[in-house]
């Protein structure tokens, strides 16, 4: 008999919502798939301020994601709720400044799941993924790189979470 299995939900966060975090979440989206997780786990996103909600991601983070077999074009930019962090298991930050947004809307008890992206990444230099929005589109394959190679201990901190 198989009883219904609530599935584990991951938040990426960063300000608008158009760059960094749907990069974020189509990545681990992906290596959730592959890694045969995809089915117990939701993948969303979401920014602290999103001033352009409903807007598709970035052009250029879209372009740098489709090179290698990402899609992001059927993402909308939407604000991070408190209710999206009640019902979050686990929740990323992009950056400081996300971080500390984060923190100030988080409904009392629900902070522990909150953490920085890059902190789940062995030997990571960065703590903060630096947003490539007013920069060139080398900054998008620069950022997609680091998402990336972040993505190993992402997706072992979620597979973590669903033992």
């Amino acid at each position: 008999m198989v009883f219904f299995q609530r599935k584990t939900r991951v938040l990426m966060v960063c300000t608008e919502n158009i760059c960094r975090s749907p990069m974020a979440e189509g990545l681990l989206r992906h290596y959730l798939q592959r890694g045969g997780f995809g089915d117990r786990v939701v993948v969303d996103s979401a920014g602290t301020r999103a001033s352009q909600a409903g807007s598709r991601p970035d052009l250029r983070a879209q372009k740098v994601a489709a090179l290698r077999g990402i899609n992001l074009s059927r993402g909308r930019s939407r604000r991070v709720t408190d209710r999206d962090l009640a019902q979050s298991d686990l929740v990323f930050a992009m950056d400081d400044g996300n971080m500390r947004d984060l923190l100030r809307i988080c409904p009392p008890g629900h902070e522990d799941k909150i953490s920085f992206l890059l902190a789940h990444e062995q030997g990571q230099p960065l703590l903060e993924v630096p947003d490539p929005y007013f920069g060139s589109a080398e900054g998008f394959e620069r950022v997609y790189g680091i998402l990336d190679a972040a993505m190993d201990g992402v997706v072992a901190y979620v597979a973590q979470q669903l033992r």
